[in-house]
Parts: structure tokens; sequence; C-alpha cells
């Protein structure tokens, strides 16, 4: 390992009172392990909000300090600018190694070249965004997320997984409904209604109208989770099933210009669309939300009432029952609201991934680099980060019959937070 100049620890640390000062949003850290000289390592993580990362950041510290490592866990609040700091304090202080899990390649180049030239390791977990010099990759793949979610999609219309069919409640000045919609109908029946307090048919007419959420719309890796989503649904829609309402480009699909704003944007896009607070008013009659944030911004749309004032707080209503009729939603993740969602029934599914299964190969990862091994990989390709080993975890679909099996029972949930 190259020593460290003073020349170099001071351009380090000027770079991070720069970066300091140009992020200002709060973070998290946590420090644990051991001292017993196996090493110290750097976890830079996005936010705590994602349930993805909190329990990714606690089952890679835990792994390490099994390991005999102590580990420095960062939280950035969702701020890229705040991560390149983050890393840079971590390579100040000394860090053996550091792992990141990216939210902006361009924001780290920075503590990226300062990593290469004092030969400290560079490990990317979870987002495969191209890092200069990174030696490793532990990742879950965009295009199995977008793919996974696309097909949940039209698995749930093509089931008829619409809330207005399974409980067609309507109130009493909104007329007869129309069936492939849930939206009022104003067009002339075909035949007259024997009951005008409003029956409903549950059978489509024309294609299903589909709504389909991104999140940053700077975010490389979540375009191609979008492209490939897109991808997916582009034979139904070319067959005449879905018809792409909103959302058929990236740029409109794209909600905020920075991860942070993400789930805000998201809830306010979905009341915009879908005036009265959830319910189907328009005729848009299903949301591809993706994205965990943005998942999270479309359930506290579907489930809350909007404040009453800039003070309010709203007031949850976590299922699909009542005077609420809202879409098919499709999301991602296993945060805490968006599963009380999917057991409440506002969500058809989620397109979940344990990212705790990140933690024994990245481990491995940082046991082989520090030993000046090459850690072992599956053959996954990194774009931009081509040649080096990289690993990727699989993803799986959720519905409210898998909460127990696959939240409950592995540990990521407990029964009392499912509840509430």
């Amino acid at each position: 390992m190259t020593p460290r100049t003073p020349f170099r620890r001071a351009a380090a640390l000027l770079a991070v009172l720069a970066l300091g000062l140009a992020g200002c949003t709060s973070t998290t850290a946590r420090e644990t392990g051991s001292s017993d000289g196996a090493g110290v390592i750097g976890v830079a993580l996005p936010a705590t909000e994602d349930a993805a990362w909190e329990q990714a950041g606690d089952a890679v510290a835990s792994e390490l300090r099994d390991r005999g490592y102590r580990v420095d866990v960062q939280y950035a609040a969702d701020d890229a600018r705040t991560q390149a700091s983050q890393v840079q304090n971590m390579l100040t202080k000394g860090m053996d190694a550091v792992i990141v899990a990216p939210l902006s390649a361009d924001e780290l180049e920075g503590p990226a070249d300062v990593a290469r030239e004092d030969g400290v390791p560079v490990l990317v977990l979870g987002r495969g965004l191209p890092v200069a010099g990174a030696g490793y990759a532990a990742v879950v793949e965009p295009e199995e997320l977008g793919r996974a979610e696309a097909r949940a999609l039209l698995d749930a219309l093509d089931a008829g997984e619409r809330t207005d069919a399974a409980d067609p409640t309507i109130s009493p000045d909104a007329g007869t409904l129309d069936p492939g919609t849930g939206a009022p109908d104003t067009s002339e029946p075909e035949t007259a209604d024997p009951d005008p307090g409003g029956s409903v048919s549950t059978t489509p007419s024309g294609p299903a109208e589909v709504i389909v959420l991104g999140g940053d719309e700077n975010d490389g890796w979540e375009q191609r989770r979008y492209d490939t989503a897109i991808d997916t649904l582009a034979p139904a829609v070319a067959e005449g099933r879905i018809l792409i309402t909103s959302g058929a480009t990236w740029a409109d699909a794209t909600v905020a210009e920075a991860p942070l704003d993400v789930a805000a944007a998201a809830e306010e896009r979905v009341r915009d669309a879908l005036p009265g607070t959830g319910v189907v008013e328009d005729p848009a009659v299903a949301i591809l939300a993706l994205g965990d944030a943005v998942t999270r911004g479309v359930v506290t749309a579907l489930t809350t009432d909007p404040p009453v004032s800039e003070t309010a707080s709203p007031t949850p209503t976590p299922s699909a029952t009542g005077d609420r009729a809202v879409p098919v939603v499709v999301g991602s993740g296993a945060d805490l609201a968006t599963v009380q969602a999917l057991d409440g029934g506002v969500l058809a599914a989620t397109v979940f991934v344990d990212t705790r299964e990140l933690a024994i190969p990245i481990a491995d990862a940082v046991e082989a680099v520090l030993d000046d091994s090459e850690p072992a990989g599956d053959g996954t390709e990194i774009a931009g980060l081509s040649g080096i080993p990289a690993l990727a975890i699989g993803a799986q679909t959720l519905r409210a019959d898998d909460i127990a099996s696959a939240l409950v029972e592995t540990g990521w949930l407990t029964p009392e937070e499912l509840s509430g």
C-alpha cells in the first residue's frame, strides 16, 4: 500500500471541508465492531429511510464485525454530495477499505481518485454504478427489478385485480362507474341500468390505462430499471391490452431531480393524477411504481388524506376499503408502509430484494482484496466497470400471501411491526 504523505492528508481534509459545506443534509453514522487489528472498514450507504439500505447496513456491519473488523457505517440521507464527503472522510481517517452503495458515480470521482492513489480498495454494494477504480461489486441488477415489476403488473391486470371489481363501492352521486377505469361513466349505456344505485361490471372495457412512475431523472441506475420495464410492457401495448397514459418516456416518468425528493414528488404526482386522494376519477386504472422511494410516495397518496394545512399530519387509512377505489399498483421494496399496504390490498405486488444477502459476498471480497487476492464473482458484468469480479443477487415478487414467509419468518419485519 502506498504510504500517505502529509500533503495527501491535507488535500483530503480540505476536500472533506469543501464537500461538507456543500452537502448539509442530516446523516446517520454507526460505528461497531472489535479493535483486534483485523482492520477498519468504511461503509457508505444512501439512507436509513429505505429499509433495504438499513437492513444491508446492519447485515454487512455484523458480518464484518464477526470477522474481526471495526466498521464505520455512514448514511447520506439520499444526498450524493454528502455521500462523497463521507467517503472522503473515511479515507482521511485511514480506513483499510471502503464499501459504497453509490448515489452518483460522478460525485464519487474525487474520493475514488484519492482511494486509488492511496491504495485503499473500494468495493461497490447494491447499485452497480461505475465508481472509478472499484475492484469488486456485489449488486442488485436494475434490469431484473424492472422486468419483475412489469410482469407483476401484467399478471395483476390479467387476473382482474382491480379494486373497483373487488370492492364496487361508489358514492351516492357518482352514478354508474366505467368498469374499465373505475371512473364515472358519462357515455350512454347500450342498455338501461336496472339498478341506478350503481352495480359494477367486472369486465374490462378496452385497454387498461397505466401510469408509469420513475424516480430521480439523473439516476442512470434507475433509468436502466425503467427501460427494461417499458420493454417488458411493450408487447402488451402493441396488443392493445394496456395503454401507457403517463410515463411512456423516461423524462415523463421521472418525478424529481434528486433522490431526496422522490417520495414526496411521487405522492404529489399521484394526488394530481387521481383527484380525491386515491379515488379513481380519471381513466388510469394501474400504477407501476419503479423504485422503493417512488412506491412509498404512491402508498402515502393512496392511504392518507392530504394535510388540511402545511402543519397538519395526514390521517392514515392503509387499505383499499370504504369509499376509496384505488387502481392496481405494483411497486418495489419492503419498507414498513409498503408491506402494510400490500397486506391491506392497496398494492397488488411488490418486488423485493433481501439486501442482507449481500453481506457475506461483500465481506468475503473485503478479506480477499486486503489479502491481495481476487474476490470471487459470478460473471456479472457492471456497465462501466468491465473486467472486475462482480456478483448479483436475485429479486422476488411478493403478494399479500407471501408476507409471512418472506418477511416475518426471515426476520425482516416482526409481527408487531406489521400489525402497526
